[in-house]
């Protein structure tokens, strides 16, 4: 590990800038402790996930770590990017990730803490040889999205934000006779059409890949139906995806984040969700079916199945992530804004 810079701003916050990769064990467990701490976490803001994406996509980048300490070494904040130089926009700072499989980006901040973190970013940005400062990925529920630009343009910067995308989610009741009363008649009536001819012309049930050895064998049997599902999923699942998905289930199944479910019809895995259940929400972050068994509508009986067990389970939240594809709305999901902002120096 190496410090490129350090100081402190007008709140008495030191802040440093961190060549780490891999993380140090030291580091990593206060950015999971802070992580849990705050109100907004998720998997793609772990140590495990910043890796993971490094290690198979991140190798010639300029990866950094922002930390924020209060003036007893406490870690209160904690950002991971990229250090960038382009000739249209010039020399720039982003947050680590890409869109193609990271569906939020954020700052780690502990609560009561956002305005003097901020304040801290702003007076370091302002000192850098930066020209831009840009955050992708940031939710509308996110304290980022909320606070973040007003407070930059109230220093004196020039604020950019824009939606990039949504994603969609679920907030689970207590049951699911309540989650189908909640559908609008329409959906309702479809979904149990569709689940009771399920029940009536096969027989079919649900399985999960638990056991760790077992993994590699179920991982094949995803990424066969992933690529089966649409021509567009199958020119994304490269060899080096698929070397990037097996990694996170492996280390994400190691930390009981993993959810990889199949819908079996007469033994036969037909539909898969790659999922993980992170602090109570259930995240889909992929899925796939088989061509063959479309009459049996396999994707949103899946879903519709997972959102039962998490209920079962008492989690509070289903996320779809993002896309806005219809079997999402058809059970009940919401819209998710996801901003990028663009902060420059005037």
């Amino acid at each position: 590990m190496r410090e490129k810079k350090e100081g402190e701003g007008q709140t008495g916050m030191k802040v440093e800038l961190r060549e780490e990769a891999p993380y140090s064990a030291s580091l990593k467990k206060e950015w999971e402790e802070l992580l849990m701490a705050s109100p907004f976490r998720n998997p793609f803001l772990t140590p495990a996930w910043n890796e993971n994406w490094l290690r198979h996509f991140g190798q010639s980048l300029e990866a950094k770590v922002l930390v924020f300490r209060d003036l007893n070494q406490n870690l209160v904040a904690l950002g991971t990017f990229i250090a960038s130089e382009k000739e249209k926009e010039g020399r720039g700072f982003s947050l680590l990730g890409s869109s193609d499989v990271w569906d939020y980006r954020d700052l780690i901040i502990l609560p009561g803490w956002e305005e003097q973190v901020y304040r801290s970013l702003a007076g370091y940005f302002r000192e850098s040889a930066w020209e831009y400062l840009e955050l992708k990925g940031i939710s509308e529920f996110s304290p980022t999205a909320r606070f973040f630009p007003s407070f930059m343009q109230s220093c004196g910067f020039s604020v950019e934000q824009e939606m990039e995308e949504v994603a969609v989610y679920l907030d689970l009741p207590t049951s699911w006779e309540i989650f189908l009363e909640g559908l609008n008649s329409k959906n309702r009536h479809e979904l149990r059409r569709k689940m009771r001819r399920l029940e009536k012309e096969t027989n079919f049930g649900l399985s999960k890949a638990e056991d760790p050895l077992a993994l590699s064998g179920k991982m094949g049997i995803f990424f066969d139906l992933h690529r089966k599902s649409r021509k567009d999923k199958e020119e994304f699942m490269t060899p080096e995806m698929k070397s990037y998905f097996a990694e996170i289930a492996a280390r994400f199944q190691e930390r009981g984040w993993l959810s990889l479910t199949f819908l079996q019809i007469e033994g036969k895995e037909v539909a898969t969700f790659f999922s993980f259940e992170f602090s109570g929400t259930e995240y889909v972050y992929n899925s796939g079916y088989d061509p063959e068994f479309s009459r049996f509508s396999p994707g949103i009986v899946l879903a519709a199945l997972c959102i039962r067990q998490a209920i079962e389970k008492r989690m509070v939240r289903f996320n779809f992530l993002r896309g806005r594809e219809k079997y999402k709305y058809q059970l009940g999901g919401k819209e998710e804004k996801i901003y990028r902002i663009r902060v420059e120096k005037s």
